[in-house]
């Protein structure tokens, strides 16, 4: 299809704002000084507008189930849906180093093919900047321009922006209209290859470097862009369509948009696609500043976050809230080519007492969840305050003890005795903070308690599981560290995830470090459900696990069975009921971390699959999860 390659007059009138714009300009620096709650610490919801990554936010999480809508993690609360089945598109759960996408369909019929769209939002447009950041592997490329995210009616109709595959296979971008349209060619792209995209666009830049397109920190294009405000357009927000009454498909993966409304600077930039590179093993070009996500020291690649500094401007600090629980500002000495990153490899937190060699005192603790501290200096010591946060460490709010017990550990392996490097200044809250500490060294860091039956971390709740049993579903789990401190224990099941009942309230036994528990559902939904478990202290302080799906087939004629079960690691797992159909397989440990992943096409009702026999499984308790579709079933593992 041919677009209309004449941009439309752009009104005198837009240069009116420029008033505001400047001052928009002016209060960036100020806003800079905030503890940045974008992604990886980049912006927050007044810049950063919309931010959509498939691992958070999705109606389903279940591998090949629909999506009907898939929701803004800015703040902004702009979120994308489908409500025509048929256009819906589909979760993949593992794309891009096991983390999901949204997987968009080939089908070209009117009326068919997959999309999500939000109605208009004057936070989309009305700016002289616009930064956007994407993830995307395509399965079809051709003629058919192939759009990752646009803001348009229809052909050059209201159109604020559109990112596209196309003619045949370049990355293009349009700001303001189409009449600037400009691509990555000659620089083509290949099917089946992830990708990050990155389109930039300042208004108070002369127009010729207005634009610019980078694929892995690599600058592409630098192109004119004549308009130098995108005004505001009353059109629709779509994603996987160039526009909502166009039937051209994606055709592929998106697994994370980000939409800022300003230019962000340099070092924003590296920053982002920094956090992009380690959380789907996306090699960088250039600017590669974290190492942490490498096999050698340990792929410490969830939720990395970053300050840093390049002439163009800094990003000074990054909030606990994006990067599991740390937060680290800078106070001084973060000099041009600085940069300090930090990123964990625990997708679960809390407390416990063993590997705390090193450490003074008689009651050691830390948390469970480590970070990698990845240090870029070129000059003077990178002072910074460091603060960690028990609720966006994912290990609930309660009670902090004595500010003096709290320690900052730190050592250079993965293994080995930690050291002290600093006593905690203060408490603020449920926050923890070290002030005024200079980072040196890369390694691996978190925060320790000297005493925890005085000053606790969190409780911590080990190995929940809930696997169906015939007619009812069995539920266990244990605790450790100091469970002298838990009152209760709340088992809870939903069909939503949003309202939910309680199974069971569970008094706790008080008497030991470490306890086991096993109860038993007798009445568990019919079909997909997820079940929970609430812990409340004597305080009257909560931590929650993550939900675990449960699918209870009335006519029970499907199911899973691994075996052996023990195992020395040689698993077979027999499918039943789930004749040709996709299946996919997950192992993860206690912590929740995924150890194994296949998927495979079944071509019978009873398939029997060999887990590769050249994966090593240490001893242990693991959870299998085998998902088809909207079913999930789990089956607890143990290997001798």
């Amino acid at each position: 299809m041919t677009e209309n390659a004449n941009k439309s007059s752009r009104s005198a009138s837009n240069f009116g704002d420029m008033k505001k714009i400047k001052l928009i300009i002016l209060l960036l620096n100020v806003l800079n000084m905030i503890s940045q709650t974008g992604p990886a610490g980049v912006g927050t919801s007044s810049t950063n507008v919309l931010w959509l990554k498939a691992d958070k936010g999705t109606s389903s999480t279940v591998n090949g189930a629909p999506i009907s809508f898939w929701n803004d993690c800015s703040g902004n609360n702009i979120n994308v849906s489908q409500t025509v089945s048929v256009q819906q598109p589909s979760y993949a759960a593992s794309v891009l180093n096991g983390f999901p996408a949204i997987e968009f369909d080939n089908n070209n019929t009117a009326g068919q093919n997959d999309y999500l769209g939000a109605p208009d939002n004057s936070s989309l447009d009305n700016t002289s900047g616009y930064s956007f950041f994407t993830v995307s592997l395509m399965k079809n490329i051709g003629t058919d321009a192939r759009c990752i995210i646009s803001k348009r009616t229809s052909i050059d109709i209201d159109e604020a922006f559109m990112l596209f595959y196309w003619n045949p296979a370049y990355l293009n971008v349009d700001f303001d209209g189409l009449g600037d349209r400009q691509s990555t060619s000659p620089v083509a792209y290949t099917t089946n290859t992830g990708h990050i995209l990155n389109a930039f666009y300042d208004g108070t830049l002369p127009a010729a470097s207005r634009s610019k397109i980078y694929e892995e920190e690599i600058l592409r294009k630098t192109f004119t862009e004549t308009s130098a405000l995108v005004p505001n357009k009353p059109s629709p927000l779509n994603v996987g369509c160039t526009h909502s009454s166009n039937n051209r498909p994606f055709g592929g993966y998106i697994s994370e948009i980000i939409t800022y409304t300003i230019a962000v600077n340099d070092a924003q930039r590296i920053i982002i696609n920094n956090y992009l590179s380690s959380k789907y093993d996306l090699p960088l070009t250039s600017n590669d500043k974290y190492l942490g996500d490498t096999p050698a020291n340990g792929n410490y690649d969830r939720e990395v976050a970053g300050i840093g500094q390049e002439t163009t401007g800094s990003n000074v600090s990054f909030s606990a809230s994006v990067s599991g629980g740390l937060t680290i500002s800078s106070n001084s000495g973060l000099d041009n080519s600085d940069y300090v990153f930090a990123g964990h490899a625990m997708s679960v937190n809390g407390q416990i007492i063993n590997d705390v060699g090193g450490m003074s005192g008689t009651n050691n603790a830390r948390w469970q969840r480590i970070w990698y501290i990845d240090v870029t200096n070129t000059s003077s010591l990178i002072n910074t305050n460091i603060e960690f946060d028990m609720s966006d460490g994912g290990v609930g709010a309660f009670s902090l003890g004595s500010v003096s017990d709290y320690v900052l550990l730190y050592r250079a392996a993965q293994s080995g005795n930690w050291t002290e490097l600093a006593t905690a200044n203060s408490i603020t809250g449920d926050r923890i903070i070290f002030s005024n500490y200079n980072l040196n060294n890369d390694g691996y860091y978190t925060i320790g308690t000297k005493n925890f039956a005085v000053s606790t971390l969190p409780i911590e709740l080990n190995d929940f599981n809930a696997v169906i049993n015939g007619s009812h579903v069995d539920l266990s789990w244990n605790t450790n560290s100091n469970n002298t401190t838990i009152e209760s224990f709340t088992i809870q099941k939903t069909k939503d995830g949003v309202n939910f009942e309680t199974v069971q309230v569970i008094k706790t036994n008080n008497n030991s470090l470490e306890e086991d528990y096993k109860e038993v559902d007798l009445s568990p939904y019919t079909g997909l459900s997820y079940y929970r478990l609430i812990a409340k202290d004597k305080s009257a302080n909560t931590i929650k696990t993550p939900l675990i799906p449960i699918t209870n087939d009335i006519m029970q004629d499907s199911g899973i069975r691994a075996f052996p079960n023990p195992s020395d690691g040689n698993i077979s797992v027999n499918v039943t009921g789930l004749k040709d159909q996709e299946v996919h397989l997950m192992i993860t440990d206690v912590a929740g971390n995924k150890i194994y992943s296949r998927s495979i096409q079944t071509e019978t009702d009873n398939e029997v699959i060999d887990i590769d026999s050249q994966k090593q499984f240490l001893s242990g308790i693991y959870m299998l999860t085998v998902s088809s579709g909207d079913k999930a079933y789990n089956q607890k593992l143990i290997i001798k």
